[in-house]
């Protein structure tokens, strides 16, 4: 295996024909837990290479006359990975397909550099597929995330990858990270916090509540996705604590969900209404563009510190107005 630096290049024999192509190397959000599956088509008369194939030119050393020119013949094998174009001159199409699961019949999101590119929904049982064609070569930055029925947003699974004319990449084993709520904003100590949300099916869900002591619960998400926990507090401190989930199907690790925070005091306090969007669960999306962008955050904007209630789908931590919180919510959601 001949290393690049920051890449592998991986060789692939299929017959006669060698293919090489590029995983990259450091990959946001992707650890070693998760399954990500990057393959090469092979393509009649040859696939473009990265240009390896320039090594071949040493074969004239030592020769005389037409002896030493033959050998030198392999070295311009490398110089169709530079072309920008979509197709190559086999007619190949450069592709990425991408499948995983989230929760059954929700929406999945992906996005190209930050610009979202596919909008699909799962099947019933939480899979999904999708596919991205004629994009020129280069290195991309691909993100995935789901919303559940309530409207929560799963973060984002990222990844870098390196595309290469006339290849058809796929992307495969994507475990999306399950949504998170808690039903009180401030409970009484001693009592019940309900943590619950959204997952893969049938998969265990590890919940982490953070104290002086990491206290680790387990549930298991329903087939329909839906997993709740009663968190007992006794053994929780006075003040506030954050917790956090991942999923766990047989082999593969979903990411970590964002941490929601809650008190644990001298009363109970019902969490108000989660940040939600009425186009569809994109929270953010204020003109429902599918898209949050500045068009949003001008929207935002006229509203700060207005007197007036604001609309909910602008109000999105629930709280009567817009403030610097609302900001930062449309901030972590920002697709561009």
């Amino acid at each position: 295996m001949t290393t690049i630096r920051n890449c592998f290049v991986f060789i692939l024999t299929v017959s006669t024909a060698i293919v090489l192509f590029h995983a990259v190397a450091h990959a946001t959000h992707v650890t070693s837990s998760t399954n990500v599956f990057i393959t090469a088509q092979v393509c009649d008369g040859g696939c473009p290479t990265t240009g390896t194939g320039g090594t071949g030119g040493t074969g004239g050393t030592g020769g005389t006359g037409t002896t030493g020119t033959g050998g030198g013949g392999g070295g311009a094998g490398g110089s169709s990975s530079s072309s920008s174009s979509t197709t190559t001159t086999t007619g190949m199409q450069t592709t990425v397909n991408f499948s995983g699961m989230g929760y059954p019949s929700s929406k999945v999101v992906i996005l190209e550099d930050g610009t979202q590119v596919i909008t699909t929904v799962s099947d019933p049982s939480a899979n999904f597929s999708a596919s991205l064609t004629g994009i020129a070569a280069g290195t991309y930055t691909f993100s995935v995330y789901t919303t559940d029925s309530s409207g929560l947003h799963s973060v984002s699974y990222s990844f870098p990858v390196f595309v290469t004319a006339g290849t058809t990449v796929n992307i495969g084993g994507i475990i999306l990270a399950p949504t998170i709520d808690v039903d009180k904003s401030e409970v009484i100590h001693g009592e019940n916090e309900a943590i619950f949300g959204y997952s893969v099916p049938n998969s265990t869900v590890n919940i982490s509540v953070h104290s002086d002591t990491e206290h680790i619960v387990k549930a298991t998400a329903s087939a329909s996705g839906a997993y709740l926990y009663n968190f007992d507090t006794t053994p929780l401190e006075l003040g506030t604590h954050n917790a956090q989930s991942h999923a766990i199907l047989t082999n593969q690790v979903s990411a970590t969900t964002d941490p929601v925070s809650f008190v644990v005091g001298d009363q109970d306090v019902a969490k108000t209404k989660t940040a939600t969007s009425s186009c569809g669960g994109l929270v953010g999306d204020i003109n429902c563009d599918g898209k949050v962008n500045l068009v949003d955050f001008s929207v935002m904007a006229y509203w700060y510190k207005k007197g007036a209630t604001p609309p909910d789908n602008v109000d999105l931590n629930g709280d009567g107005k817009v403030t610097l919180i609302d900001f930062s919510i449309l901030a972590y959601h920002w697709t561009g």
